[in-house]
């Protein structure tokens, strides 16, 4: 049996040495050494999502740039770092022994979710774009004296777009991703490799390009927590709008105006929202949701019959019927549009 991600991942990235003959351009299991390379080779789940990977990978790298191609071989190598350490009991490489059941099942999940990342390499409305990642993994102190532990490692990811290009629209955008990804991990320093600074939690962020109309570019940002121990995780759904040419995000002003526009939007976003799930809304007040509904980060605007507006899980339905939206028509939002709406919505 022949292994690829070793191919894929380390002799693209310019790792494959003559002193490290299982690390070539094809991994003969016949030669597996480490306890990660017998993990791919010995579990049928874990060996599938390899072969997934290997062949993602080598798609995802196509048509790139020299400079980008650099830029995601770093990220794959970094991700390979962060799988050796992320489904182990200290956070370290396995030196000895076997991965355990717990232990390989983590790697199929982190191996899968690397694979989807990488899926989101490609062209869109004539613009190449790729992934770029920031692992981190590190011993949960709480679960360090319990064996049984289904928790014993902090896991934290984060994939974010970057456009592959060398004008100054593409500089200008890809730096704006890169600080709302600080943003979003909380860390101040542009460009940093932190996701999170918690112990005890996983978490996965996703920065997406999920639309180009022109002059905006919207991105789809999608994120996930799960605390150690808690019954679920949750997650959230949510989306920035950078407009090209001004070098900002979309704000509310752009597309509503005049007085009094947010109690209107609020009627009828909360209308569409009762038409659209019933019963499955909170049976009671949904309470005040106006800082909600006129938030441009919740605003889908791919819709080109109504406004999209984005709920989280909890906000107004329980947690099991996910994230809800609540389509506004255009037509009835007509009378709070400001001039430039139809400017922003189309990317003029």
């Amino acid at each position: 049996m022949i292994r690829l991600i070793f191919g894929a991942v380390l002799f693209l990235g310019g790792m494959a040495t003559a002193s490290s003959p299982a690390l070539a351009a094809s991994f003969d299991c016949t030669k597996a050494g480490t306890p990660f390379e017998h993990a791919i080779c010995d579990t049928p789940e874990l060996s599938a999502a390899d072969d997934r990977l290997a062949r993602t990978y080598a798609t995802a790298v196509g048509g790139l740039s020299e400079k980008a191609l650099g830029a995601i071989r770093t990220s794959q190598r970094d991700w390979l770092g962060f799988a050796r350490r992320a489904c182990t009991r200290t956070a370290e490489p396995l030196s000895s022994g076997r991965y355990d059941a717990r232990g390989t099942s983590c790697l199929v999940d982190l191996f899968n979710s690397r694979s989807r990342a990488l899926e989101t390499s490609r062209m869109l409305n004539g613009i190449r774009v790729y992934p770029l990642g920031r692992y981190s993994a590190r011993p949960d102190p709480y679960e360090a004296d319990n064996p049984e532990s289904y928790w014993p490692v902090a896991q934290h990811e984060m994939s974010i777009v970057q456009i592959d290009g060398d004008d100054a629209l593409a500089a200008a955008f890809n730096a704006a991703v890169r600080a709302e990804a600080d943003d979003l991990a909380g860390v101040s320093a542009e460009g940093s490799e932190e996701v999170s600074s918690d112990d005890s939690s996983d978490t996965n962020y996703a920065i997406t390009l999920d639309d180009v109309s022109g002059n905006r570019a919207t991105l789809r940002v999608e994120t996930y927590w799960y605390g150690h121990g808690a019954a679920h995780g949750n997650y959230s759904i949510s989306f920035r709008h950078y407009l090209q040419a001004e070098d900002r995000w979309l704000e509310a002003r752009d597309i509503f105006a005049g007085k009094g526009w947010q109690k209107k939007l609020l009627e009828l976003a909360v209308e569409a929202a009762r038409i659209e799930h019933g019963d499955a809304l909170w049976p009671d007040d949904l309470g005040d949701l106006t800082e909600v509904v006129t938030d441009p980060e919740r605003w889908d605007l791919s819709d080109a019959y109504g406004l999209l507006i984005q709920f989280q899980p909890y906000e107004i339905s329980a947690y099991a019927y996910g994230a809800p939206t609540a389509r506004v028509s255009w037509e009835a939002l007509a009378p709070i549009l400001a001039e430039t709406a139809d400017k922003y919505r189309y990317g003029y």
